[in-house]
């Protein structure tokens, strides 16, 4: 998205460290009306597709049975699609020990703002989309003729002037430390709308609405007798904000320090305590070239979910 020349730290590189088989089940692959047992479902946006790197299958791994609702499924709000998933019986059929919601941290407070409780989903009409789905491939194969021929040069030129030129969906900022990801960066790349929505995630007010509104969500899961697990995946920018060498022209992210002090009746992982602690002890907690968590990250996240499932004493046999 920045349309760089080079690549420092190339998350194929990363990837290719890790050679995990996979240990999950996607809906898709499931019979709605069948009985079966999971000890966890996971729902969630892009930091939940990360297909054997993500951390569904770094918990499957571990020994859990996991079940993951497919993308194509979960939309764009995955909060809202859990609730009319509980609203459609969907779990008097499919039943988890526990749940994972998770949600970008950037988008959290719009998902929650106009929960519908009462929204629906009919289990016929879904199955009938999953039927009619169609997996593709992405192609990231760049096209000699393209707008991104005319657009590289001008950004690689305006990158010696700015941290983010007009056509870069990317900021690049120098970082006061070199060891933050492999190779040494001596900068760190976000996505745009990690400063764009600032305001909506420094809002205090939408913070603890969002935390009444999964409240509500685990109150309503409690009573199947579930359990609600709550991943905020960090934005970049907050989670590396303390590195950025020169903070004169950026605001401090504060959402964090409203959203882990406010009273939840839902387990929570603190991720962005955990990932903060990882990045002083490791690189590549986030790839260098990516908006993601990496693997090592990732892995992180999964450890905390098992250690969470077990605490409560309802999974102790991993």
């Amino acid at each position: 998205m920045g349309y760089f020349y080079s690549n420092i730290s190339p998350k194929s590189t990363i990837n290719s460290q890790y050679n995990l088989p996979k240990a999950y089940s996607l809906l898709s692959e499931t019979k709605f009306k069948s009985k079966v047992e999971f000890d966890v479902i996971t729902i969630g946006d892009s930091f939940s597709e990360q297909d054997s790197l993500g951390y569904k299958n770094f918990l499957g791994n571990l020994g859990p049975s996991v079940l993951h609702i497919d993308r194509f499924i979960s939309g764009s709000n995955p909060i809202q699609t859990l609730v009319s998933l509980i609203n459609s019986g969907l779990f008097e059929n499919i039943k988890p020990e526990f749940i994972v919601l998770q949600s970008i941290q950037r988008d959290f407070n719009d998902r929650t703002k106009n929960v519908d409780f009462n929204e629906n989903i009919d289990l016929e009409l879904l199955a009938k989309k999953v039927k009619a789905h169609k997996r593709q491939s992405p192609n990231y194969n760049l096209q000699f003729f393209s707008d991104a021929t005319l657009k590289m040069p001008l950004n690689n030129f305006q990158y010696l002037f700015t941290d983010k030129p007009v056509f870069s969906n990317t900021h690049k900022v120098k970082t006061n430390r070199q060891n933050l990801f492999s190779n040494s960066p001596d900068h760190l790349l976000f996505y745009k709308n990690d400063l764009r929505k600032l305001s909506t995630k420094n809002d205090s007010l939408k913070t603890l609405n969002s935390v009444i509104i999964l409240n509500e969500l685990s109150d309503l899961l409690s009573k199947k007798n579930i359990e609600l697990i709550v991943l905020v995946s960090p934005d970049k920018y907050d989670l590396y904000y303390p590195y950025i060498e020169d903070k004169s022209k950026f605001i401090q992210p504060t959402f964090y320090s409203t959203y882990e002090n406010a009273e939840k009746e839902y387990k929570n992982i603190d991720t962005y305590r955990i990932l903060s602690d990882k990045i002083n002890e490791e690189r590549d907690i986030y790839y260098y070239d990516d908006s993601h968590w990496a693997p090592k990250g990732t892995k992180v996240i999964a450890d905390e979910i098992l250690d969470m499932m077990k605490k409560t004493h309802r999974i102790d046999n991993f």
